[in-house]
């Protein structure tokens, strides 16, 4: 596909055409400050679908800055996009293991399939990381290794209680069996 453009090269491809005309347009301040405007909202539209405050992330941020492990254990056992869930401000259980520097929960994301080193950022276009390296108290590449430390720990434990769920299904099926059959 070609096109021409007064005052322009021949375009080569739709691609090529669009990148001239997004530069030719972003010489006029007002054309700027527009998609700039336009960007940010769209950021923030698609931000807001899927970030929400709800229980489960309460119960996770509480966890979290309390250090019980136990709870953890249980809210990423029942939710499988519990790791990966945003609170309203963007931010999730990664930006709370690092604020609150708990190995334990950093562990837990990598063994649930999270990425706590992710660019992704939250509302103040922040990683969760830089919870920690904006913190003059927290030493990220420790607090990193101690949690690389405990991931095989957790991930046998995560396994272990897995196995332990799936016999207890399996006992309760046969007790359904027993007692459809004493009728």
């Amino acid at each position: 596909m070609k096109a021409f453009f007064i005052g322009a090269p021949i375009c080569q491809g739709a691609a090529h055409c669009f990148l001239y005309l997004l530069s030719a347009i972003c010489q006029f301040p007002m054309f700027r400050i527009a998609i700039a405007v336009c960007a940010s909202l769209a950021r923030h539209s698609l931000a807001d679908e899927s970030w929400q405050d709800t229980p489960i992330l309460t119960s996770l941020w509480q966890a979290t800055s309390s250090k019980d492990n136990d709870a953890i254990d249980r809210l990423l056992d029942s939710s499988e996009s519990a790791v990966s869930s945003r609170s309203g401000d963007g931010r999730g259980l990664a930006w709370w293991a690092w604020e609150f520097q708990n190995e334990y929960v950093l562990a837990s994301i990598m063994v649930n399939g999270g990425d706590i080193l992710s660019e992704d950022e939250d509302e103040a276009g922040k990683p969760a990381y830089r919870m920690c390296s904006d913190n003059s108290d927290c030493d990220k590449e420790s607090l990193l290794q101690k949690a690389k430390g405990l991931a095989e720990d957790v991930k046998k434990a995560k396994e272990q209680r897995a196995a332990e769920r799936e016999k207890e299904d399996f006992d309760d099926e046969d007790e359904e069996e027993l007692g459809d059959d004493e009728f």
